[in-house]
Formats: C-alpha cells, sequence, structure tokens
C-alpha cells in the first residue's frame, strides 16, 4: 500500500496469537521445533461489519510473502473485514501438506473460538488466499484438506474443525491444481513431497477437482501477464465452480506481474481494484444459504 493510504485508513488493532497450545500435529520436518501462528487485525467498531477470514500468503511454500499476508490485514481491517493473517508451517522447512493443512485449520479454529471476543460471527468466516496461498485456501474450500487430515492420526490435544467449510472465499492468482499441465511446479513439490509424481496425490490435492455444489461463494482474479502461476488455474476453477451452481466472480486483467498483493502501488508492478471490489464482494449476502457440506 502507498503511504499516503496508509495514513488515511482507521486505525487497526493488530496482535499474534500462536495456532498451538500443545504438541504440534505432524513436526517431523527440520522446522519441527517451529511455531505457527497467526497475527489478527480486528476490524474497528465504527466500520466492522461482523465478517472476518484467515488469509494464506502466497511463496510455494518456501516463504510468506507480507503483501498477501500483513498487507491485507491491515487493508481489509480497515474496510470492516477482520483478518486472521496465518504464518504456517512450509515445505522449504521440511514440512508437508499434512501440516500446512492442519495449521489452516487450527487457525479456523481459533477464529471459530475468538469470534465473540473479537467482534465478529462465527458463521460468517471467509478465507482469502494467494498464489501457494490460494492452494492451500482451495483445499479447504472444497473440503480436500478436511478429508486429508480425517485419515490421519492427530495427537489428542488438537481439535480441528474437519467438518467446517468457509462462508466465502477470495482466490488471488492462485495455484488450484498440482496436476502437471497447470501447476505451478514449486507449489506442488513442497506441498507433495514424496507424493509429488503420484497422480492420486495431485488429484486428490487439485482444489479444481474437488469442487462440488456445496463449495462456498467464491471471487477469484488473475492477471494475463503472469508468469508465474498459468491462468488457466483460475479460469479453470471459475469454470467448475459455474458448473456446480456456485456463486461466483471473476476479475482478469490484462496487465500485471505475479505477486502483485493488493496491487496498489506502481512499484509492484500494477495499480488495480480487485480489492475495492473484494470488500463490496464480502458485503454482499450469499445468494442463499449454504447447504450443509457432506460429512
Amino acid at each position: 500500500m502507498s503511504a499516503t493510504e496508509l495514513e488515511t485508513m482507521p486505525k487497526v488493532h493488530a496482535f499474534r496469537v500462536a495456532l498451538y497450545n500443545g504438541p504440534l500435529p505432524f513436526a517431523d520436518g527440520r522446522g519441527g521445533a517451529d511455531r505457527p501462528f497467526a497475527d489478527v487485525y480486528l476490524a474497528p467498531a465504527a466500520v466492522n461489519t461482523g465478517r472476518a477470514m484467515c488469509a494464506f500468503p502466497g511463496g510455494a511454500y518456501r516463504f510468506l510473502s507480507t503483501l498477501s499476508g500483513a498487507d491485507y490485514g491491515a487493508y481489509f481491517a480497515a474496510r470492516g473485514v477482520s483478518v486472521l493473517s496465518v504464518n504456517f508451517r512450509l515445505g522449504s522447512q521440511g514440512h508437508d501438506g499434512r501440516a500446512m493443512c492442519a495449521d489452516a485449520l487450527a487457525a479456523v479454529d481459533l477464529a471459530r473460538r475468538h469470534a465473540t471476543s473479537w467482534g465478529f460471527s462465527a458463521d460468517r468466516l471467509g478465507i482469502v488466499g494467494t498464489s501457494a496461498g490460494g492452494h492451500l485456501s482451495g483445499m479447504l474450500s472444497t473440503g480436500a484438506a478436511q478429508r486429508l487430515l480425517a485419515t490421519l492420526d492427530l495427537p489428542s490435544s488438537t481439535s480441528l474443525p474437519l467438518a467446517w467449510r468457509p462462508e466465502f472465499a477470495i482466490f488471488c492468482y492462485a495455484v488450484l491444481s498440482l496436476e502437471p499441465d497447470l501447476r505451478h511446479l514449486e507449489t506442488a513439490q513442497y506441498f507433495l513431497g514424496r507424493d509429488v509424481h503420484d497422480p492420486d496425490a495431485q488429484r486428490a490435492c487439485s482444489p479444481i477437482r474437488n469442487v462440488d455444489p456445496h463449495h462456498c461463494r467464491s471471487f477469484l482474479w488473475h492477471t494475463a501477464e503472469d508468469t508465474e502461476v498459468a491462468i488457466g488455474n483460475t479460469l479453470e476453477m471459475y469454470t467448475r465452480l459455474v458448473g456446480a451452481g456456485v456463486p461466483a466472480e471473476l476479475h482478469l486483467y490484462q496487465k500485471g506481474p505475479h505477486a502483485l498483493g493488493l496491487a496498489r502501488d506502481v512499484k509492484h508492478g500494477a495499480v488495480l481494484h480487485w480489492a475495492e471490489d473484494a470488500v463490496r464482494w464480502i458485503k454482499d449476502d450469499p445468494v442463499e444459504p449454504l447447504a450443509p457440506p457432506p460429512l
């Protein structure tokens, strides 16, 4: 964001909270001592919409970008939508998709448990994911992450909401397939680990393969000049959402490279207006109440 924008935005209360109080599930990588956390950005009372979202930053599961983490927190909270920017474990630290999915759902559990005291409704909790973080968001929104973790052993002290689906999802130039034709290879390698060449694992962990009519309303955007993540990820996801009867809004931009974040400062490659549209869209009521997902 520009310095001028930061100066004129309402003051946002932010603080950090650990995702786990006990042992970490799947803490078997080189980064086993890592402590995942969420930076919480609460909407000021004067603009609070009662909605919130967990933000999963981009970085190919190698690092976490502040452009799609902290920046999102400050921007959306100032406009009435509280944000938990999730610092999840990474493939570059020796972890794989099991840990990433567990951390994502631990953030959801954290948000739901504190919703009332933090000023939003647990039933109005959504997600926003960018690049590789968009893949993690897609794993949650389709229920693929929940199904994966349901087959694995979790510590008795870990309680994850395996039946949960978000109220809404935002996908920002997201990796939505781990299959060879569309995938971002580094993202696939770090998420799937030793299963990166297994076609069954690729399909099971590709959000576009797991869309169903129970998927939440969705907002997607991408640029034609993105040379890192193929725009086909977004186009295919949108096609499948519409085919399943899911309300979806798509924004395609001619200009702009990968990793734009909010895309509100020309030094990052382009000035776009997806974030304003997303705020308007988030505040829209769903077309109809979401049907409960299958168990």
